[in-house]
């Protein structure tokens, strides 16, 4: 009986002896340290990863237009983010767009955010939506309509402007929000249309008949080649409830055709928008920029302008309605005059999915045409859901 009490007194204390020798043993397998700053949980190495699919329904009553009247899977965008070291994101964004009868595949952006270079200055290195007015580094599912207003087209080309390169911001330290932005991109240039059947037949200096290369310049314009842009953001808030942001904007750089002739670009512009929020699901944004183009070229000097002005009421959680006005001319020594009245609306499903229509009438140069839209798009992870 007692060489059994011994043993079962043993039996109990072994364990409890166990547990105190590996007790800091234990604690500090199963201790982590607290994330780095700007990370959130345990660092993982997985980035956040979204996708966004528009699909978009497009009629018109130009019987020029080849894309009118289809019912089309316009884009598919992916994009993967997330902080690669305290203070320092990394946003990569791929996307698959609808390019007359086909596809193509693109890197939309891929950039490095340095949040704190300095006390007040940040940065952003890589392929960028350059930060150039209220709405061009927006991507299109954030924006408040289906199509993009024409001035942006007309002096940035179909896709905004978009370029290779570095930008600074440094936040002045001032009563008041005041940013100032400046950077240096590269963006590539158009190609002037050389087709099979554009050749002619010319005498050169000998006499002799010699087939040369007919150049068609293209209607598109955008700029190209080294570029370099500021801006300078301000807000100021009128109460809980208002706040006005009034931007001005400054681009040197060169002409799309600029390895063919003479061509030197200059854009300036400003860009206002007021926000009012009656209350937590109502809100009022009035959103207007103008642009003004001179543009340098053998022809001689164009000077060209354009601008629009948006309305747009949110009068629920679901629900938001909008009217815009575009006039716009054109980049090309043969001017032409633009105007267009939209008005929209937006049922919003969630937060990240919205089903849209739209209408247009366009007046271009005298050339009228009525046009319309119906728009779902929708989104699965962070970058589908538009903070403002």
């Amino acid at each position: 009986m007692k060489r059994f009490m011994i043993l079962l007194l043993f039996t109990a204390l072994t364990p409890c002896a166990i547990a105190q020798e590996t007790e800091g043993f234990t604690t500090k397998i199963i201790e982590t340290a607290p994330p780095p700053q700007g990370m959130r949980g345990t660092p993982l190495n997985l980035p956040d990863i979204s996708v966004i699919g528009v699909f978009n329904g497009y009629i018109s009553d130009d019987k020029t237009d080849e894309s009118r009247n289809k019912l089309e899977f316009d884009e598919v965008e992916t994009a993967f983010q997330g902080y690669i070291y305290p203070k320092m994101k990394a946003d990569v964004f791929l996307a698959i767009h609808k390019h007359y009868d086909g596809y193509e595949a693109e890197i939309c952006e891929a950039k490095m955010s340095f949040l704190e270079v300095l006390p007040g200055l940040s940065a952003q290195a890589g392929k960028i939506h350059v930060d150039f007015g209220r709405l061009n580094k927006s991507h299109s599912h954030h924006r408040p309509m289906v199509d993009q207003p024409s001035v942006i087209t007309n002096f940035f080309g179909d896709h905004g402007l978009v370029g290779q390169g570095l930008a600074l911001s440094y936040l002045i330290p001032l009563p008041f929000y005041a940013e100032i932005q400046g950077g240096a991109w590269t963006v590539p240039e158009h190609h002037h249309d050389v087709g099979e059947g554009n050749t002619a037949e010319i005498l050169d200096i000998t006499g002799s008949t010699v087939t040369v290369p007919i150049i068609v310049e293209s209607d598109e314009f955008s700029v190209a080649d080294k570029v370099y842009t500021g801006r300078l953001l301000t807000s100021f808030a009128f109460g809980p409830k208002t706040e006005m942001m009034v931007g001005l904007n400054a681009l040197k750089g060169k002409g799309s055709h600029y390895t063919h002739h003479q061509d030197n670009v200059k854009i300036t512009g400003v860009d206002l928008a007021l926000k009012h929020w009656p209350s937590a699901y109502k809100r009022w944004t009035f959103q207007n920029e103008w642009f003004h183009l001179a543009r340098k070229v053998p022809a001689g000097n164009l000077n060209r302008d354009g601008g629009y002005s948006l309305v747009n009421y949110r009068w629920s959680k679901y629900w938001d309605a909008g009217v815009r006005f575009d006039y716009s001319e054109n980049a090309m020594p043969v001017i032409s005059y633009e105007r267009v009245y939209s008005a929209m609306l937006t049922r919003r499903l969630t937060e990240t999915t919205h089903a849209r229509v739209q209408y247009r009438h366009k007046n271009l140069y005298g050339e009228k045409a009525n046009e319309g839209w119906v728009q779902m798009s929708f989104g699965i992870g962070p970058h589908s859901h538009d903070l403002e």
